[in-house]
């Protein structure tokens, strides 16, 4: 796990990271680190492979929040998965994106979680997608 990107901070009132009883719970992560910034709507500013990296980064980043907060992959379960697509009106493959996020999320844990993908109009920094999560602690 040495080539995950950074756990990003809350740039707001919040945190990135919530433990209640055996759930732990996570803001929406957006495609952003120090190097790398996916912006733009999809399909017209930016393309949906190009949004599917940027799901597929998110979900490194939410890896990167749950580890940095000592949490222990193998003893957590994703049950559910929401994902934000900023894309245009008449977008309709939305789950193409979040592939990004599901297929690296593979690479981490054997049980799959449920789904969401929705369109919205705009996002945070303007980024094509945010993603939030919830986990079962074992």
């Amino acid at each position: 796990m040495d080539n995950l990107p950074e756990a990003p901070k809350a740039i707001g009132n919040y945190t990135t990271i919530k433990q209640i009883g055996n759930f732990i719970y996570t803001s929406g992560h957006i495609p952003v680190t120090d190097t790398k910034k996916f912006i733009g709507k999809i399909p017209n500013e930016i393309s949906i492979e190009k949004g599917y990296e940027a799901a597929s980064l998110c979900a490194q980043l939410t890896i990167s929040t749950l580890t940095s907060s000592n949490i222990e992959l193998d003893k957590i379960t994703p049950i559910n998965i929401v994902g934000y697509v900023n894309s245009e009106e008449n977008f309709k493959e939305h789950a193409k994106v979040l592939n990004g996020f599901t297929d690296e999320f593979a690479k981490y844990f054997k049980d799959k979680s449920t789904r969401s993908a929705v369109g919205v109009t705009s996002l945070p920094l303007g980024v094509c997608v945010e993603v939030q999560c919830i986990f079962h602690y074992e």
